[in-house]
């Protein structure tokens, strides 16, 4: 009898977390990942990655156990500036022919009084660092072009870019940077259930 109880719950358990995680698609045509640094101690360039793809393993019952496995073409960074995406793209930067993705995976998530922190392992320019920053999560919703479920995930975190070996430390004649050490980095992500 104990035996029988028991493959019951196993069932009930595995049946239960087939309908509270759901697989979703990153849809690149809605989704973008930005990044704004310091130009001259003047202002802030706006970059965007257009190539966006990967997976979140979403649960409608607990959000804190979302996952999710994002890749982003280096070589898609546009700024409406060719010389300033070259540059970008070349090897004293991102140096997108020896380290073509950058990936982001989370580790964790954990509800705050408004949204959540994600503690995720970022990979840039060959360097895999842990990096914590708040998110917030919409839907899910029907979306009405897919016909289908669709979730939303926005946040903003900074990083440091020499902490992944990026870029170059020149100076200006006054003494600031050139280039400014701290990359902020927006995420504006639509994802659609498979």
């Amino acid at each position: 009898m104990k035996t029988a109880q028991s493959i019951l719950i196993l069932i009930l358990l595995v049946i239960g977390y087939s309908t509270n995680a759901q697989l979703f698609s990153i849809d690149n045509g809605h989704t973008a990942i930005t990044s704004k640094v310091m130009r001259f101690e003047v202002v802030k360039v706006l970059g965007r990655f257009h190539t966006v793809s990967g997976t979140i393993n979403y649960n409608a019952t607990d959000p804190t156990k979302i996952t999710a496995n994002i890749t982003i073409l280096a070589n898609s960074y546009l700024a409406n500036n060719p010389e300033g995406e070259n540059a970008v793209k070349g090897p004293s930067f991102l140096d997108v022919k020896s380290f073509p993705e950058i990936k982001v995976v989370t580790k964790s998530i954990s509800k705050i009084s408004v949204g959540y922190i994600a503690v995720a392992a970022l990979t840039l320019h060959g360097v895999t660092k842990e990096v914590t920053f708040p998110i917030a999560i919409t839907g899910p919703s029907l979306d009405l072009v897919f016909q289908k479920k669709s979730i939303g995930i926005t946040g903003v975190l900074t990083i440091n870019r020499l902490d992944y070996g990026i870029g170059p430390t020149a100076k200006l004649p006054t003494g600031g940077m050139i280039i400014g050490n701290e990359v902020e980095i927006g995420i504006n992500a639509l994802a659609i259930e498979q």
